[in-house]
């Protein structure tokens, strides 16, 4: 697709009345009575002559300015006026409006639409986002269109935007594939990245950043979507930022891991022997936490019978139920939020409840009462250790009820379970992890408020399945897998990571 061609798009995206284009001008909308100039440098003459040059074929020097439809391959319409300037060209283009049954017959035939220019060509790296940050305009139809053409509106604009999304990934993901990397990203201006190992490494391919402008207003900024494509199931993100817009794309596997092949202790398969509660994994973006669960999922799987409902954001790895009944559910598709998720699953009668992340009061909160009333609930959260996970769950509410909650905390909380994924010398990640199962003490300690003191039980709590997580830095020390230095800006005590060390030589 040609630079102006995506120009036009944008604005039909931006529910903008008018573009103007002209030549060594920068581009600007015109949008419920205002200009808005877009962040991007002026406009090459080649480019705006290109594009109308097959439009205003054959016209008398005195039949200036020019009217003249356009139509776009997706069936959209524009009527371009067109004219010459000192500086070269200059376009006003506007969304062409579908006649109504009761509008009299034209008086004459319209023109035919001039054919597409053949042979576009890519542009280069000159778009970028309006200067202030906006958000992605509506993109349903006026609010006196019926609700089932608002739809239809925004369905077709979503396919619209996978389609293209698909288009723009396709070959970095195929790259990506290859040299088993994470992530891909792209960004406006920027060659694309990929993640591999946890280091971001460029790519040698162009993106056409007009298009990565259109998909990401077509799909919507700061949204997630599930995408399989060639074989590869993609979990992504499209955003906007200072400089223009973006996506972030995670591959995801073909299969559910388990736990030995993510190089996880064993010790993790005894969670889903919890018949009710809730078990925590706890780490930073990337560390792993979906994937875990999906592995814990799995095993349970494959170990006895039951109900599962997964609530997730957006659905990632999918189940082949062998012994469980797994239902998956999708935040946006098929639920409003993980709250909403969770208490519909009360009425849903699951004995199992994956929960892709705990974000605010009133999903804890559900979670709580999920796991009082006789179910197991698996679920992440962002925090660096124990100690840090059982704060953020009791700091989400107000003063008045920590004490209630923290009580609750102690009688349903099973297990927690928090990673890190560290470079290895030799290429890929190795995980290290801590694991505090919640024996009477460590609830005691929760009751009281006294988390300054959890690290003293989980060290000497070797006896009840607690596994510090510099006991596992110090068995990846050992191997000879991670480098020192890595290991230590990971380890919080460093004294307990040096002895635990010894022990081992």
């Amino acid at each position: 697709m040609s630079a102006i061609r995506s120009l036009l798009r944008v604005m039909t995206l931006r529910d903008a009345e008018a573009i103007i284009l002209e030549t060594g001008k920068v581009p600007s909308l015109r949008r419920r009575g205002h200009v808005e100039a877009l962040a991007m440098p002026p406009l090459e003459a080649q480019l705006l002559a290109d594009f109308a040059a097959p439009l205003v074929e054959g016209r008398a020097g005195d039949d200036w300015p020019a009217s003249v439809p356009f139509h776009d391959a997706d069936g959209a319409s524009y009527q371009c006026t067109i004219e010459r300037v000192a500086s070269g060209l200059r376009m006003v283009a506007r969304r062409s409006k579908p006649a109504t049954p009761s509008a009299p017959p034209p008086a004459a035939a319209p023109p035919t639409p001039a054919a597409p220019m053949a042979g576009d060509a890519r542009p280069t790296a000159w778009w970028a986002k309006p200067a202030a940050p906006a958000k992605p305009s509506s993109l349903t139809a006026p609010d006196a269109a019926p609700a089932t053409t608002q739809a239809s509106t925004q369905t077709s604009t979503l396919n619209d935007g996978l389609a293209r999304l698909a288009h723009l990934l396709g070959d970095a993901v195929a790259i990506a594939r290859e040299r088993e990397a994470s992530d891909v990203l792209l960004s406006t201006g920027q060659v694309p990245r990929l993640r591999r190992d946890g280091r971001v490494e460029p790519l040698e391919l162009s993106i056409d950043d007009g298009e990565l402008a259109a998909c990401v207003l077509a799909l919507g900024s700061n949204t997630d979507h599930s995408l399989e494509l060639a074989g590869t199931r993609l979990r992504v993100n499209a955003f906007d930022h200072l400089g223009g817009y973006a996506i972030a794309a995670r591959l995801i596997r073909d299969r559910v891991p388990t736990l030995a092949e993510l190089g996880l202790p064993p010790e993790l398969a005894s969670v889903i022997d919890h018949r009710d509660g809730l078990v925590l994994v706890c780490g930073s973006t990337g560390s792993g936490k979906s994937t875990t669960l999906a592995a814990l999922i799995d095993l349970l799987d494959q170990r006895r019978a039951a109900h599962v409902i997964t609530l997730e954001d957006p659905i990632e790895y999918r189940f082949a139920p062998r012994r469980c009944l797994i239902h998956q559910r999708e935040l946006g598709t098929h639920i409003p939020t993980f709250a909403a998720g969770l208490k519909a699953a009360l009425r849903e009668a699951p004995d199992v409840i994956l929960l892709g992340e705990l974000r605010d009061q009133e999903t804890i909160a559900a979670a709580l009462t999920a796991a009082e009333t006789g179910h197991l609930v698996l679920a992440t959260l962002h925090a660096p250790n124990a100690a840090g996970a059982i704060d953020r769950m009791i700091d989400a509410f107000p003063d008045g009820q920590q004490r209630q909650v923290r009580w609750q905390l102690a009688a349903v909380l099973r297990t927690v379970i928090t990673q890190y994924l560290l470079p290895c010398k030799d290429g890929g990640r190795a995980p290290a992890v801590e694991v505090v199962p919640v024996t009477t003490a460590v609830a005691n300690i929760m009751r009281k408020g006294d988390l300054h003191t959890l690290p003293t039980a989980i060290q000497s709590g070797r006896d009840a399945g607690m596994i510090p997580l510099e006991r596992s830095l110090a068995k990846l020390l050992d191997s000879g897998m991670v480098s020192p230095q890595v290991v230590k800006k990971v380890a919080i005590d460093q004294d307990l990571l040096a002895a635990l060390a010894a022990k081992l030589r």
